[in-house]
Order: structure tokens, then C-alpha cells, then sequence
């Protein structure tokens, strides 16, 4: 596997518990990564030719101390981003000294969550703020991600909230020259529970699945992944390839082969389909309708899970938070 892109979620630990999160983050998932694994996946990946480190969450501001030590070791790599929901930026003095700590060691694209599902738990005048003060400091790179429940163009109460959000934000700052990324919601983790029933069920299966284009969108070769805390490396939420704690990632990534791993050889071959033929010959009866690929696909993973647990993992995806340590 040749890497264009690596994905570190530093923390599943979050302000918020969004109503569309694919990994179920929120107060009551404390597990993350230690600057000492950091280290070493990009070590592992440093003769990769990459282009891009995301580094997020969860909120990689509430592990601040490792979110600055990350950005300074991925820095000398590529370019690096961070995802954040902007909690953090409560007023001027506090919002420069988080963001001029990163800019000293090497982070100059930030990206800020806005949409219905994160305002939910965020005021918007604090994205407004770090918007601002991004701006001040000369981030080279600003953007404003947002998700539409359906895609972008459709109309339900979750996305007119959402475009009145951007009119509102549009009034509390400067958004001339912000990149504005405009994507739908993922039926996967927390979204296909509290979501999908608010979309109308597909009546026909999906026939191919397609990584996100930022992977390579392609499951013969994909050009990048996640990795999560406890080590596992993801091409989608839950979706493992192998755990870097227990074999070196530089290993994982040497022996991928697609036609080997019998969950990604079924969607390669037969698309989410074959996961739910799959599924039903262990007695899965789907409850309802799936309104995607992916719906359909997470669902059936979800019910797979105990007879593919190194496959599917890790846990965070597919269940909530019992309030303790998750163990992956």
C-alpha cells in the first residue's frame, strides 16, 4: 500500500456527542493515543511518499500537549491539518495562544466542523473566533467543513439549520478566502442509529462501495487510512486492516491484500451485498431498510463483528460509551 494520506485520531474524547459521528466520540470516550505511538506510525511511514497528516478526534484540543507534539513530529513530513469543532476559542488571548503554540511547530491549515450536528454543542461565536484569529496569525489554510444529512442539496430541518448556521457565521466573521467543504453524512457509527430513520429506505441493493476519494476511493489499492487509539488501522470506521500495537505498521501496510481479507475481498467483488448474503447466512434479519451502501454495509458489519473480531474493529464504531475506558 502506497500512502498519499494518513489519518491519526488522537483521541475519541469530544465536547460533544454529534448526533452524525462515525465513531461515536463524546465525553465518555477518554482512550488516546500516547505521543510515544504517534512517534512511531510516522516513523513507519516516513519513506511514504505523503502528501497530507490529518490529525483530529474526538477534540484533539482537549489533548492539547499531544496535539502540539504530534503536529511538531508529522510537520517535517507533510502538511499537516487539524480537524476541531472550535470549543477551545473562547475569547481572543486564550484562542491565539492555542492556535500561535501549534503555528510554532509546524501547523498552518486548520479546519473548523460547522453544521447542525456540532452546533448543537458548540457556540458558534467561538468558531467565529478561532476563524479570526487563524486569520490574524496567517494560517495559509482556513476551512469551514460542513455535513448534510443527504448531501448538500437536500431540504429536511437538519440542513436548513445547518445554512442558517453559515448565514449567521458569515455575520461574526470574515469568511472571504475560508475554503468551505460541503459533504454528506456518513450512515455509519452514531449516524446510522440517529439518522437514517429520518431518510427514506433504499429499495434496491447497492452494488459497489467506494472508499472516500481522500483514501484513493478505490479498495484494490487505497493511497490512505486511519489509524485509532489501541492502535487499530482503519480503511473506514471499523473496517481494520490489523492492529500497529500488536505488528508493525510499516508490516501491515507491505502485506495488504485486498483478496485476503474476506470482508473488503466481498465488498471489492460483490459490493455491500455481499456483506448482507454474508450476514443472513449467519441469521442476520435486517430490522429495516438501509438508505445506502454504507448504511447497508455498517449495518451488516455491526452484526458480523463477533465472527470477524479483528476485521471489524475497533468497538468505538459500533457501540456507545459505557461511561469507563474503552479497551478497542
Amino acid at each position: 500500500m502506497i500512502l498519499k494520506g494518513l489519518d491519526l485520531i488522537l483521541t475519541y474524547e469530544c465536547t460533544g456527542s454529534c448526533a452524525h459521528c462515525c465513531y461515536r466520540a463524546g465525553p465518555g470516550r477518554t482512550q488516546s493515543m500516547s505521543i510515544e505511538e504517534v512517534r512511531a506510525y510516522l516513523t513507519a511511514v516516513s519513506d511514504q511518499p505523503l502528501e497530507w497528516i490529518l490529525l483530529f478526534g474526538g477534540e484533539p484540543f482537549l489533548c492539547y500537549d499531544l496535539l502540539r507534539e504530534s503536529v511538531r513530529v508529522a510537520a517535517p513530513l507533510a502538511r499537516v491539518l487539524v480537524f476541531t469543532n472550535g470549543y477551545w476559542a473562547e475569547d481572543g488571548d486564550i484562542s491565539r495562544r492555542r492556535l500561535a503554540g501549534l503555528q510554532e511547530v509546524g501547523l498552518n491549515y486548520i479546519l473548523f466542523s460547522v453544521d447542525a450536528f456540532h452546533q448543537v454543542h458548540v457556540p458558534l461565536e467561538r468558531v467565529a473566533m478561532g476563524i479570526r484569529t487563524a486569520r490574524e496569525l496567517g494560517y495559509a489554510t482556513i476551512e469551514v467543513d460542513n455535513r448534510y444529512l443527504g448531501g448538500p442539496d437536500a431540504d429536511n430541518p437538519f440542513n436548513q439549520r445547518t445554512r442558517m448556521i453559515m448565514d449567521r457565521l458569515a455575520e461574526l466573521c470574515d469568511l472571504s478566502g475560508v475554503n468551505l467543504i460541503r459533504g454528506p453524512v456518513g450512515m455509519v457509527g452514531r449516524a446510522a442509529d440517529e439518522l437514517s430513520p429520518y431518510m427514506k429506505p433504499r429499495s434496491t441493493l447497492p452494488s459497489e462501495c467506494f472508499l472516500p476519494d481522500y483514501f484513493g476511493g478505490d479498495l484494490r489499492c487505497p493511497t490512505g487510512l486511519e489509524i485509532h487509539p489501541g492502535g487499530w488501522v482503519n480503511l473506514c470506521a471499523g473496517l481494520a486492516l490489523g492492529n500497529a500495537r500488536r505488528d508493525p505498521l510499516d508490516e501491515i501496510l507491505a502485506s495488504y491484500d485486498p483478496d485476503t481479507h474476506p470482508i473488503i475481498r466481498l465488498l471489492m467483488r460483490e459490493g455491500p451485498g455481499g456483506l448482507l448474503k454474508l450476514a443472513e447466512h449467519y441469521g442476520y434479519l435486517p430490522e429495516r431498510g438501509w438508505v445506502d451502501g454504507c448504511h447497508l454495509c455498517y449495518q451488516t458489519r455491526r452484526f458480523l463483528r463477533p465472527y470477524y473480531p479483528d476485521l471489524l474493529a475497533p468497538t468505538t464504531p459500533y457501540m456507545e460509551s459505557t461511561g469507563q475506558t474503552q479497551k478497542g
